[in-house]
């Protein structure tokens, strides 16, 4: 009954997340990749390359689909079932290697942990990857375990090291950073039995396999995606040997020292502590400890190997926490481990010892549920709502371009027009037919303000689909500075925008261009320059104000705009967001963005000179970041 509930509780928590958050722009590229091999049996993308990652979820994901239809819930239906299928398979390899309560322990905190919560929601291969290594590390460690059996039945060794290879490659093929995994399970197969261990005919062959499956799959890395492998090395490189571990520790430590993981790390190191001692006391031959303390060093050395080679090897753009998911669960047998070897030395009596356990599993709930609660209401970029708007409301002729085209691609129902993207793009597109296309949807690409300028002037309608982030870091100036001023907001929602450009939009006559000299200060901003029109009684007045940050700000700022007569009353005024709210100003950075104000002009307005007044202020509070200075003046002649 405790285990039904416990699945119970960790299927409502995946299928909130399901139901509730958006999908993470990676998971369009898995739900684009199966269904094109439901059309054509393989994840070929329309550029002709193969989807390698994760390729064995693809095919799984397309299989679901192909019996239930594809969409956001059911590409994401196969995480939710390796998720809940993981914490059976912890629950049960704890009970077997050390015993019932380290299982129990260990599944519990698996179903509240939050990136179990996210993987087991997102379709992506990262649930399933951890499925297959959790099951890999332990028909390893089962395969080398002593068989006093008589020899006529040790075909039955045959037959763990075929299971073991069998979920090895399952796992490779769910995503190839497996191949991490390999060095340290070969390790403590000759630390357990000795390398003449290996050489047995019952044992090699099934080594043999996987270095075959290794070759294979670096093959369709190769062969599948020309360029990618070495682009990528090139560009970020996968393995980069700088020993840094002060630099990289920061990425990695909030999963095992925040506060609601510091116990878990605390009796993992204490069951670790206590299985080196008793193989310090058993001659260091491991074989020769008690079960408990042996499962505790076998499944540690996986886990510790790889947090080694991330924290040393891995390259600096690849230190993500996700990498890590994979081998998570060690962490937590161990853990669990640490606490029912503590819990078992303070007290005899089993019915108290699970009296102890059953308290420290309401601890657990209690520790991790506030966390699993926060991540059911952290939103990502919500790229499926915005596309639907256009969708939606597309027509025939419009052109859309994104930074994100397989969202394009699976949303719409067919590749977007234009890859647009000025940075971080080469690992991402492949030659065809002399220009350059987004490798998975065979969108070409666009790079060049002028492009855009020209499809703009040439297009019925554009549509931009970006988020804020991306529009912040990955274009240069002067194209932000065109999508500021050419672009509408249509819809948004989730920090995901749709621009609308309807036609080419003249730049008001400015008679009045002043470039300063030494920027202006307001606070965090500073003003870089500023033009405005002709000042005429009753017309509005076109303003465009330059904006640089020159700090971080870390709010919505905006700014007022005032024309204030010689008496000091504001005869026009106009309060708004810079870059007319399309990038937020917590988002600038070097580039000089505009602000474009329009005031309203009394029909009565005199002739005389006027003051440009500015206040830049927060948009929650009220709180003046700086102002109200004057940046000029105009001057409106007799008729």
């Amino acid at each position: 009954m405790a285990s039904v509930l416990l699945l119970a509780l960790a299927l409502w928590l995946r299928w909130q997340y399901v139901q509730t958050i958006s999908l993470y722009v990676d998971e369009f590229t898995t739900l684009w990749a199966a269904q094109r091999t439901q059309e054509i049996g393989a994840p070929i993308m329309p550029s002709g390359v193969l989807y390698t990652r994760g390729l064995l979820t693809t095919y799984v994901t397309a299989a679901v689909g192909a019996l239930v239809g594809l969409d956001y819930t059911t590409g994401r239906l196969p995480s939710v079932i390796f998720g809940l299928a993981t914490i059976l398979v912890l629950f049960a390899a704890g009970r077997r290697e050390w015993q019932a309560r380290v299982g129990w322990l260990a599944a519990l905190g698996l179903a509240l942990l939050p990136e179990a919560i996210v993987w087991g929601g997102r379709a992506r291969f990262y649930a399933q990857l951890q499925f297959f290594t959790l099951l890999t590390i332990w028909t390893a460690y089962w395969a080398i375990q002593e068989d006093s059996r008589p020899v006529s039945q040790k075909n039955q060794v045959v037959g763990r090291h075929l299971l073991f290879t069998v979920c090895f490659i399952l796992a490779l093929f769910s995503q190839e950073q497996m191949v991490l995994l390999y060095p340290p399970l070969l390790l403590g197969m000759v630390l357990w039995r000795g390398w003449r261990f290996l050489l047995r005919p019952a044992i090699w062959p099934s080594h043999l396999l996987i270095l075959a499956a290794l070759a294979v799959r670096y093959a369709i890395e190769i062969l599948g995606q020309p360029g990618f492998f070495e682009t990528i090395q090139a560009e970020r490189p996968y393995v980069a040997p700088i020993f840094d571990v002060a630099a990289t520790w920061p990425a990695y430590a909030p999963l095992l020292i925040a506060p609601d993981r510091l116990p878990w790390t605390l009796t993992a190191l204490l069951a670790i502590g206590v299985a080196l001692l008793a193989l310090a006391r058993g001659g260091w031959r491991p074989t020769q400890i008690d079960r408990f303390h042996q499962a505790t060093l076998f499944f540690t050395l996986q886990f510790a190997f790889v947090l080694a080679f991330i924290l040393t090897l891995v390259g600096g753009q690849w230190r993500e926490t996700r990498y890590l998911f994979f081998v998570q669960p060690v962490w937590l047998l161990t853990g669990a481990a640490g606490a029912v070897w503590l819990i078992d030395r303070l007290l005899r009596r089993e019915q108290w010892r699970w009296a102890a356990t059953a308290t420290l599993s309401g601890l657990i709930v209690w520790n991790g549920w506030a966390p699993a609660m926060t991540t059911l209401t952290r939103q990502v970029e919500g790229y499926d709502r915005v596309l639907a708007y256009v969708a939606a409301h597309r027509q025939p002729g419009d052109v859309v371009m994104s930074p994100q085209p397989p969202a394009c691609a699976f949303v719409l129902g067919a590749p977007c027009d234009y890859y647009a993207v000025q940075r971080v793009y080469a690992e991402f597109v492949i030659p065809q037919e002399g220009v350059l296309v987004d490798r998975w949807t065979g969108a070409a690409l666009l790079n060049d303000t002028a492009q855009l300028a020209q499809i703009i002037r040439t297009a019925p309608r554009v549509w931009f689909v970006t988020d804020a982030l991306r529009l912040a870091t990955r274009y240069d100036g002067d194209f932000q500075r065109m999508v500021v001023t050419q672009f509408d907001k249509a819809f948004e929602e989730r920090g995901v925008t749709a621009l609308l450009a309807q036609g080419w939009r003249a730049a008001p006559a400015y008679t009045e261009i002043r470039e300063l000299a030494t920027p202006l200060a307001f606070g965090r901003l500073a003003l870089t320059g500023w033009r405005a029109g002709a000042l005429t009684p009753g017309q509005p007045l076109p303003v465009e104000l330059t904006w640089q940050a020159t700090a971080p700000i870390d709010r919505q700022l905006n700014t007022s705009l005032r024309l204030v007569n010689a008496e000091g009353v504001t005869v026009a005024q106009e309060d708004g967001p810079p870059a007319r709210g399309i990038l937020p100003t917590n988002l600038f950075f070097e580039a000089a963005l505009p602000d474009l104000k329009t005031l309203t002009l009394p029909a009565d307005l005199p002739p005389g000179r006027y003051r440009l007044e500015v206040v830049v202020y927060a948009i929650e509070g009220g709180a003046v970041e700086a102002g109200p200075l004057e940046i000029g003046d105009v001057v409106m002649q007799n008729p």
